[in-house]
């Protein structure tokens, strides 16, 4: 397990049991300039570190072993996180009932591919944790006017 953390936004759960897939994602993670990263090899070590932290994407494989509950805990607990969930093959894309905040990586795995998942992913957690705080101020505009 592994905590680093930097200056930009956005923190990220990579939860894989294979080291070099871990490894390739905290180089793409590293530069996006990611401010922070949690690495955790089992859903169990996952489950402990979101005790810990609040993250805003969880990146995991399907072939993880409970990869399923693990998702589905999170989306219970933190309604607004997205996930990234690399698969084998195109064929074996599963349907998940808040599909809105998941994105599909087929591996191998593309730099490319990746880097621009976990973009739009902090730029969608940003733009719904800013339209969070215009609907409080708005709430505590027409309240004070009210």
């Amino acid at each position: 397990m592994e905590t680093v953390q930097s200056q930009r936004a956005g923190r990220i759960l990579v939860v894989d049991q294979d080291a070099w897939c871990r490894d390739f994602l905290i180089q793409v993670i590293k530069l996006l300039g990611v401010a922070e990263y949690h690495l955790a090899t089992t859903v169990e070590e996952a489950q402990e570190a979101l005790r810990q932290t609040a993250f805003d994407l969880v990146i995991t494989d399907q072939r993880l072993p409970e990869h399923r509950r693990l998702l589905d805990d999170c989306r219970q607990r933190f309604p607004a996180m997205r996930f990234i969930v690399m698969m084998h093959q195109r064929t074996h894309i599963t349907h998940f009932s808040y599909q809105e905040q998941v994105d599909i990586v087929v591996k191998p795995l593309s730099l490319d591919e990746m880097a621009r998942k976990i973009r739009e992913a902090i730029h969608q957690i940003h733009r719904h944790q800013v339209e969070e705080e215009f609907r409080r101020l708005r709430q505590e505009v027409l309240r004070v006017l009210g």
